[in-house]
Order: C-alpha cells, then structure tokens, then sequence
C-alpha cells in the first residue's frame, strides 16, 4: 500500500490560503482542489485503509499472482465503515491525524485505535486525534477534536471547543492507557516507554481543531474568541480545509450530488 507520510501530506493539502494569530492562538485554512484529490486519491485512501487495518501485504500477494485473493483478503480485514456519517466522521479524524503529524510534528500513529473498534459503523469515544514528541524531545501532549460535513456549521466548532475545555481536566494516564494497551499487544516497548513520559499530569497541552467542509466559510473560528474569553485552552490550533468535490464532482461547471467519491476511499 502506498500511503502518507508527512512530505506527500504536506504536498496533498498544499500552502494555507490563510494564516493568521489570534489572541486565542493559530487559525489556518487549505483549500483541497479536485485535480488534488485527483492525484492523491490513491494515497488518500490507502491512509484510510491503513488507520483502519494492520493488513497491508495485498501488493505482496499480487505480485506473485493472486489478485482476487489479495482484494478478499483486504475487504475482508479492512474494519472500514459502511454508514455515510460514520465515513464522513473517520475521513476527518484520518485528516486531523495526519495534518497533526505533518504540520504540528506529532507523533499521532504510533497506535491506531479504529482497528480496534468493536462497532465499525459506530465512532469511536473519546478524543478524536492524540499526539506525543518524539523521544529526542520534550514530552508534550497534543489533544484534537475533527468535524467533517458537506456544509459549514459554527456550532460544530462551538462544540469541538467544549468538549476539548472538558478533556482539559481529564489526566493523561485516562487518555493515553489505550494507546499503551495497543504498543503492549505489538510489543512495541520503546514506544510505551514515550507513553509513560506523556503521563505526568505536568506534561503541557496543545490543541487542535480540525474542520473539514465543503462550503467555504467567511469566519470558521470566530466563535472561538467567544469561547475563549470564558475559558481558555493554551497552544491552539484551529484549521479549516475545503474539500471542493467533499460530496460530489463537477461536471460542466455544475456540482452533481454523490456518495460515491466519500463511498469509494472507504471501500476495501
């Protein structure tokens, strides 16, 4: 499988259109192009697959003629849902996960917690993207929260702070013994070790906000000065990326409903 990694994510989203400091922290908007999705839609969805499965040996079994047992193989393990708001859910997580270890330099993928999801067509409890520092490093711990829809909505921001405001008070141990579980099944002992060194209730927080649309949004954070003047979050940052063919494709300068692009990057 051919997927993401910070260089080829960088090149899929491109320069921000907008980046500016607020008194409450950063704001950062990207517009995704559909000749964009066009050139990245492989490496797109094979991240998706990858966020959602361990199994990754398909071109392997290609390669020495079995194609047809290679796709059964990778349907058959995928752990990719079928339900349209669960997909369009899980796309913004993959994004925010991905953005957060591109731009922010976070380590957000050493454990994936939707191939453990016991109800794929259900989303998963708890904060939506966690990152840690590498080892050579201060140990910081990054928390996010995605909101993916075809139209923009402020209450869905209004929301995503709040619940972030909440999680400020949770300790860490609570949020990162998931991700220590799964590094323990994969014997993954140094990578727990960087676990442990996030525990510590003094380690400092970052923030993140990630929206993804297809509507493009005058203001997509002003409601966050609102919010911040009540209670603050420190290190935030808020992203917005217009995903132009989120929902649909262009056809003849007319935009054509259809589930089938969000329908095709989840299929196996």
């Amino acid at each position: 499988m051919q997927i993401f990694d910070p260089q080829t994510f960088r090149q899929f989203l491109g320069q921000p259109t907008c980046y500016r400091n607020h008194v409450w922290g950063i704001e950062q908007r990207f517009v995704v192009s559909g000749a964009s999705l066009a050139k990245y839609e492989r490496l797109l969805r094979d991240s998706i697959y990858s966020h959602h499965s361990s199994f990754d040996f398909s071109d392997e079994i290609i390669e020495v003629g079995y194609p047809l047992t290679a796709q059964a193989m990778r349907q058959r393990n995928s752990g990719t849902p079928a339900d349209d708001r669960t997909q369009m859910g899980n796309l913004g997580e993959v994004i925010g996960t991905e953005f957060a270890r591109a731009f922010l330099e976070f380590e957000t993928t050493l454990a994936f917690p939707k191939r453990l999801n016991a109800n794929i067509d259900q989303p998963m409890k708890g904060a939506d993207i966690i990152g840690l520092r590498d080892n050579n490093r201060p140990a910081e711990l990054l928390i996010g929260e995605a909101k993916s829809y075809k139209q923009f909505d402020k209450h869905s921001i209004e929301e995503a702070y709040n619940y972030l405001v909440d999680l400020q008070t949770r300790a860490a141990s609570r949020m990162l013994r998931f991700m220590k579980e799964a590094l323990h099944l994969q014997e993954k002992k140094q990578q727990r070790a960087n676990v442990d060194r996030h525990m510590a209730q003094s380690v400092p927080r970052h923030y993140l906000i990630v929206s993804i649309t297809q509507s493009a949004p005058v203001a997509p954070f002003d409601i966050i000065a609102q919010q911040f003047a009540q209670v603050q979050l420190p290190f935030l940052v808020a992203v917005h990326i217009q995903i132009c063919d989120l929902k649909g494709r262009t056809t003849k300068g007319k935009l054509e409903e259809s589930e089938s692009w969000l329908s095709k990057l989840f299929a196996p």
